[in-house]
């Protein structure tokens, strides 16, 4: 008996390394393919596309993130809860809960196509969002098996289909406006035969998780169900409340792409603009999207890691340990945001070229690149308040965040254009941050970094920041000539040496300690460049 506990520990912990891989592969490929879909269907093209994007990205959030969380947290607190549920009664009122939600979002969104295009001031949308609007008619079918696998450990199922579903819908993605572009199709039929990779990958997705129910033999739950009123509106508000604000801070990128598409191309053609320059200009500042995505992606993956650690020092209310390791979480998450946000500033001329044809909108690009830093750090936050067992302060600071970014686009756009957009992002990724520390502070009561540790960072950055410009410098006069091919290897070579040079000052001047290494992802491997200061 004395091992059940240490056995059920590591097969929690094993289970959220599943998850946490998984999420990080899913998070990955929805980013990397925007960037041959842009060199395939052009910055029009790629303005169509991200237009509905928010709309798919929804779906994909409350499939895999919000509803899930929270059926799998009814089912596994079951045996620890004098007043659990049985299963059959999470599940059927969760797919009934989830089907009526699912089917009004489909009707809202099918039937209110060419209003909301019209909102965007881009009728041709409407036949995108259409097919995007099938997406919500899977999500209850996905998220109450995935639900159920997750609340019983088995993340397996999960994990699988979530990375199927993305490898389909990037395919399918890609060959269909490879060969409608090839073709001679319209850019919005490019843009539909895009979109229509959320229903192949939708489908394969759930295909998979039936598989999995035949071959675990539990078909037997989802049949002959029965379920008492009471304990239904009981699971239902469960269900809703805790599943919107567990999924909102997964909204947060979705919802400020929300607010550039209902807004940013009316604004810019209210600047003077004519309707093919400012969906020329929309693609552009798109391109940041999959900067932001793949640069946040890899300051969560580092952050994150450390979020089953937290939750486990909150339940043996070790408090000292506890703050020890949120301090090291904002401080990996604000030191390889740092790292992302200003290599991409001093790197952003090659790279623009190198992954989308050309260099435009490159200041603008460099000014949205600094929303990796804030959004690294809210993700980071917002992960540590849930640990903490706060859900109500994230879902606010994110509706502040996002009236934020709509005012701001209000007042900056119509003078700074696209820039102004960028500009209106950081600033108010900026006051979430700053939401989100006070939040912080008020329920920890000691500082969360070092001015030490801030100095170190700092200093580190700027190593890192001249260093690549000077790269930048010596190799624009030795090979003056610009190139796709040149960019290329100017951007590699840039970000190569500004990631050596910063990655060595960080470890060496001690901003980790070997301890602290050891909880980091491949943090282990730096160990022996630390600088041990020797006994006198």
């Amino acid at each position: 008996m004395a091992a059940k506990p240490y056995k059920t520990s590591k097969e929690l912990f094993r289970g959220a390394l599943i998850l946490s891989a998984a999420a990080i592969i899913v998070k990955i490929l929805s980013a990397a393919y925007r960037i041959p879909y842009q060199n395939i269907a052009g910055d029009i093209g790629f303005y169509i596309y991200q237009q509905v994007y928010p709309f798919y990205g929804v779906a994909l959030t409350l499939s895999t993130l919000g509803f899930p969380v929270v059926i799998s947290k009814l089912i596994a607190e079951r045996e620890s809860s004098k007043n659990s549920f049985a299963v059959k009664d999470i599940l059927l009122t969760s797919f009934v809960v989830l089907c009526s939600i699912g089917i009004m979002m489909f009707i809202a969104l099918f039937l209110g196509a060419e209003w909301i295009a019209g909102m965007m001031k881009d009728p041709q949308l409407s036949g995108l969002l259409k097919i995007i609007a099938f997406s919500y008619l899977l999500m209850p079918f996905s998220s109450v098996l995935r639900g159920y696998f997750q609340g019983i450990n088995d993340m397996i199922p999960t994990a699988s289909s979530q990375v199927a579903e993305q490898c389909i819908r990037v395919l399918t993605i890609l060959v269909l406006s490879t060969l409608l572009v090839y073709w001679d199709y319209s850019d919005y039929d490019v843009g539909k035969g895009a979109v229509f990779g959320s229903i192949t990958g939708g489908i394969t997705g759930l295909v998979l998780l039936f598989v999995f129910v035949f071959l675990r033999e539990e078909r037997k739950l989802f049949f002959q169900m029965k379920i008492k009123p009471a304990i239904f509106i009981r699971i239902s508000k469960a269900l809703i409340f805790q599943g919107l604000a567990f999924c909102i801070t997964g909204l947060i990128l979705i919802l400020f792409q929300f607010v550039d598409s209902l807004h940013l191309y009316s604004l810019l053609r209210e600047t003077g603009m004519g309707e093919i320059e400012a969906k020329e200009w929309k693609g552009v500042y798109d391109r940041g999207q999959p900067l932001l995505q793949l640069g946040t992606v890899v300051a969560n993956s580092f952050a994150l890691a450390l979020v089953p650690v937290i939750a486990g020092f909150v339940q043996k209310r070790n408090k000292q340990e506890l703050l020890n390791k949120i301090k090291l979480a904002l401080r990996v998450s604000a030191t390889i945001g740092m790292a992302a946000a200003i290599g991409l500033v001093v790197t952003m001329k090659p790279v623009n070229y190198m992954l989308f044809t050309d260099d435009k909108g490159t200041i603008t690009l460099a000014i949205f690149s600094l929303s990796i830093l804030f959004t690294s750090l809210i993700m980071a936050k917002a992960a540590v308040i849930q640990s903490l067992g706060y859900s109500i302060a994230p879902v606010i600071i994110t509706i502040v965040g996002v009236c934020s970014k709509w005012a701001l686009n209000l007042i900056l756009v119509p003078r700074y254009k696209i820039a102004g957009a960028a500009s209106a992002t950081v600033l108010a990724f900026i006051i979430m941050t700053v939401l989100f520390y006070i939040v912080l502070k008020v329920h920890i009561k000691k500082p969360l970094i070092e001015k030490k540790q801030l100095f170190i960072i700092l200093k580190s950055t700027v190593y890192m920041g001249t260093s690549v410009l000077l790269f930048n410098t010596v190799f624009q006069v030795v090979l003056p000539d610009e190139s796709r091919l040149l960019a290329t290897i100017q951007a590699l070579i840039g970000v190569g040496i500004g990631a050596v040079v910063f990655v060595m000052a960080v470890i060496r001047a001690g901003l980790f300690s070997q301890e602290e290494l050891s909880f980091i992802p491949v943090g282990s491997k730096f160990k022996r460049f630390i600088i041990t200061k020797r006994s006198k």
